[in-house]
């Protein structure tokens, strides 16, 4: 039955960063923070931003074009005149060869390049806030594994004293068995119970020994597992309005300001471009067909474009992103309520602990009493070890059951505050 209940708490076990003596819960999120790969992709983005602004913003620049061609055509104009004519027309080559130049020049498109760089200044902002999501994930990860490493170090304290309370037992039993007061089956049975705790007891070190390594790899870095884990003290926010701190919330404002940049570019859609072009020319014929040398030229002048579809469906595209903004605002909402939901869960889960701990002492004195009354009546031989141990590990149980409460309650405090999106916790 109390192996039954160790396998029941073990499933939580994890481990905990650092190489210091103490480690709290907020230096490992520190070191997630610092160290762990998803941590860096937020610089990384930050360089690709920049990056894609100088990108779109290179189209408000002149833009340069360079060709050559060589062509050979197997025929070319040709003139001809009444015979006896003094005038002889000039006769064109039929190879032709061109090296161009040509440059061009935006002068007028409604502000697209300064909205399009906007608009990769809010997308790069809009991915770190996803990549701040996951790492709050990370973190609630981390957060399991810190508090089942306690709560195994909690169960190995418990089973120690349940260790030296049998071996306590063994020596006045033995003597007792010695001297034919009590059978030696009460003997056998105490040394039982004895080596099914040590039994017990290697495999939470196991476990926490397991739990230290997980999270070395975690925060990447390598933990000593005699490193002592604080257990965090956590003052409750008062319940009222919701806060906006959880990354999400960011992350949904983000999106509807990247369909606002959006609807702006598609208003450009509306209004023509101007821009100013010209090429440079060497090569042969130019734009005087006759003059069959080589020789420069050049083409200087102003275009206007201006497409008529794009334009009619310009104030449809404002229409498609402004009805995904609502979208987002009805998401955003459908969040909001599924936290308050949670964080009403969790408040009610820790009423429940609080209430429990404040039995579990009670309990445990009771359970001490049987206890210490068994133990006595053992040694008389009015009750066997078998009942002594039954009562024993009641008492050891109902300390686990207060552990457990206990830890339980620090975590489910720190849910709490992580729900909400507080990344700092007062030790």
């Amino acid at each position: 039955m109390l192996t039954a209940l160790l396998f029941s708490i073990i499933t939580l076990i994890g481990v905990q960063p650092t190489s210091t003596d103490t480690l709290s819960l907020d230096d490992i999120h520190t070191q997630i923070e610092a160290n762990y790969p998803l941590a860096q992709k937020i610089d990384l983005q930050k360089d690709i931003t920049e990056l894609n602004k100088k990108i779109a913003g290179t189209a408000a620049y002149p833009q340069f074009n360079f060709g050559t061609t060589a062509t050979y055509q197997s025929e070319v104009t040709e003139l001809s005149f009444p015979s006896g004519g003094q005038f002889s027309a000039p006769e064109l080559s039929k190879d032709q060869y061109k090296a161009t130049v040509e440059a061009s020049q935006v002068i007028y498109n409604s502000g697209a390049v300064g909205i399009r760089k906007e608009l990769e200044e809010i997308r790069g902002q809009g991915k770190n806030k996803v990549t701040e999501v996951e790492l709050r994930q990370i973190k609630e990860q981390v957060n399991q594994v810190y508090f089942g490493i306690l709560l195994a170090q909690e169960q190995l304290h418990i089973i120690n004293m349940l260790m030296k309370n049998i071996e306590a037992q063994i020596k006045e039993v033995s003597s007792k068995v010695d001297h034919g007061v009590l059978l030696p089956s009460q003997k056998y049975t105490l040394e039982a119970e004895l080596i099914n705790a040590r039994q017990d007891s290697a495999e939470i070190r196991s476990n926490i020994s397991s739990g230290y390594q997980m999270l070395s790899d975690l925060i990447g870095e390598e933990i000593n597992p005699n490193t002592k884990l604080q257990m965090p003290r956590v003052n409750l926010p008062q319940a009222g309005e919701l806060p906006r701190q959880r990354p999400e919330f960011e992350l949904f404002e983000n999106n509807r300001e990247v369909l606002g940049y959006r609807k702006e570019l598609a208003q450009t859609d509306k209004w023509p471009t101007l821009s100013a072009f010209g090429s440079a020319t060497y090569g042969r014929p130019g734009y005087n067909v006759f003059a069959d040398e080589f020789h420069a030229f050049y083409m200087v002048g102003l275009q206007l474009q201006w497409n008529f579809w794009n334009a009619q469906n310009a104030a449809k595209k404002q229409q498609v992103y402004q009805l995904k903004q609502k979208a987002i605002t009805k998401e955003e909402r459908a969040f909001e309520r599924q936290l308050k939901a949670s964080l009403s869960k969790i408040r009610r889960q820790i009423e429940l602990f609080e209430v429990k701990l404040e039995q579990d002492q009670q309990i445990i004195e009771l359970r001490e009493k049987v206890v210490d009354e068994k133990a006595s009546q053992m040694k008389n031989g009015s009750v066997t070890a078998t009942e002594y141990i039954i009562e024993l590990n009641k008492v050891t149980q109902a300390r686990m059951s207060q552990m457990i409460h206990r830890t339980k309650l620090s975590q489910s405090k720190i849910n709490y505050q992580t729900t909400l999106g507080i990344s700092e916790h007062r030790q």
